[in-house]
């Protein structure tokens, strides 16, 4: 069965090479970062289906700029401290092993001085990273945080690229779709 959408800005009869039922936004929108994750363009990547049209026509951009805000914000606060803390730990190891391969004085201030160094950058680099890994570059991204009825939504990969759908069809079905498609079938 191959799968059509009516209104997407893609050339008219232009088909998905691979398309995943997922049961509401949240579940499409990791779906979405699992894509992206494994390279595959955010141009590439689109919503189908009533929900995914609901969302393209917004009521009130408060409530899901909001949810977007949040979602951002806890993903970049969890990476802060798992930096933080990695940092720290990285820093004293390497203000040990600095002072004992050199045995100067002050060596608890040297200590102190690399862990608190690696802490700070352990949570820039961190924040980044999680910054990067969190927010979706297809513009399909942020239509998930809209108001939209509860339902199924399809999150829809359009690539000729024989490796890039393998990689998606794969991503998409380690999500746990309610359904799987592929041209093929």
């Amino acid at each position: 069965m191959a799968l059509h959408h009516a209104r997407t800005t893609r050339t008219p009869g232009t088909t998905a090479a691979v398309a995943a039922s997922f049961a509401d936004m949240t579940a499409a929108r990791g779906a979405i970062e699992a894509l992206e994750l494994i390279g595959v363009d955010g141009d590439e990547i689109e919503l189908l289906g009533q929900r995914a049209d609901a969302a393209r026509t917004p009521t009130s951009p408060a409530r899901p700029d909001r949810r977007m805000a949040v979602h951002i914000l806890r993903r970049l606060g969890i990476g802060a401290v798992i930096g933080a803390a990695g940092g720290a730990v990285i820093g004293v190891v390497l203000g040990l092993i600095l002072l004992a391969a050199t045995s100067t004085g002050g060596g608890a201030a040297l200590v102190f001085a690399l862990g608190l160094a690696g802490l700070g950058l352990g949570v820039v680099v961190s924040v980044f990273l999680s910054f990067e890994r969190t927010v979706g570059l297809s513009d399909a991204w942020p239509l998930t945080f809209e108001d939209v009825p509860e339902g199924s939504v399809w999150v829809a990969v359009y690539s000729r690229d024989a490796r890039t759908q393998d990689r998606a069809r794969d991503a998409l079905a380690g999500q746990r779709p309610i359904e799987l498609r592929d041209n093929a079938d």
